[in-house]
């Protein structure tokens, strides 16, 4: 029994065509649409996320010298002799 899905047939430029070539890009219009970008407000724009992010990362290193301080004192508190109760 044959196969009922068609094959596709080939493109008019055969089956071996290659893939379309990108269109040329004209460096003095991307000059142009570079030229309006403001590199002082994008400076801004990424030093105020890093503080940001730099703030969050001191909250979490806090929060884990705490977790830190009270393991330590945990530790501390199991290798201590407990005092023997009296028989």
């Amino acid at each position: 029994m044959t196969d009922p899905t068609p094959q596709p047939s080939p493109g008019p430029e055969g089956q071996n065509a290659s893939q379309p070539t990108p269109p040329q890009v004209d460096q003095e219009e991307i000059l142009k649409a570079i030229s309006g970008i403001d590199v002082s407000a994008i400076e801004a724009d990424i030093e105020s996320a890093f503080g940001s992010r730099m703030a969050e990362l001191d909250k979490m290193l806090e929060g884990l010298d705490e977790l830190v301080n009270k393991i330590e004192s945990d530790i501390q508190n199991l290798d201590q002799p407990k005092p023997e109760s009296p028989q």
